[in-house]
């Protein structure tokens, strides 16, 4: 029996997650608007394979990554971390690593400047994901809800 609620911990690292996806969507547009570069960028580098409704599904793509990732560093990090600030150091790690290790201009003919952007929106995202993913303290059962299998 574990003295931390998964699913509690799981569906709040989903929300955190699926928040921080939002700010980092805002991010690299507002930021690609910013240096004088196309805002829809991100979205129609991700939605290309789908011409008409291509920036719908690109941002669904958007939310379903940024959720999973929110959910995956809750369940396997949140649980363990009972300080925010070392919460959030290692959540704007976490995603500042995420993006370096896809960020590859030669590969999308993406320029530096756009990588510097997106490398932003990955520092906003981490620090979203961070301040909203739950401590151990906060998921941690109460003597009254019993174990999982009760």
């Amino acid at each position: 029996m574990t003295e931390v609620n998964g699913l509690r911990l799981a569906f709040r690292g989903l929300i955190a997650g699926m928040a921080a996806g939002w700010v980092w969507l805002a991010t690299a547009m507002l930021g690609l608007l910013a240096i004088g570069d196309d805002p829809l960028s991100p979205l129609r580098i991700i939605g290309a394979s789908a011409p008409h409704d291509g920036m719908v599904l690109a941002a669904a793509v958007v939310q379903l990554a940024a959720g999973g990732i929110g959910l995956g560093f809750a369940y396997f990090f949140g649980r363990y971390f009972t300080v925010r600030a070392t919460l959030l150091a290692a959540a704007i790690c976490f995603a500042l690593l995420g993006w370096l290790a896809g960020a590859d201009s030669r590969a999308v003919g993406i320029s530096w400047a756009d990588q510097l952007v997106f490398g932003v929106a990955a520092l906003t995202y981490g620090c979203m994901l961070g301040a909203a993913t739950p401590l151990r303290g906060e998921v941690l059962r109460q003597p009254s809800e019993g174990s999982a299998s009760t």
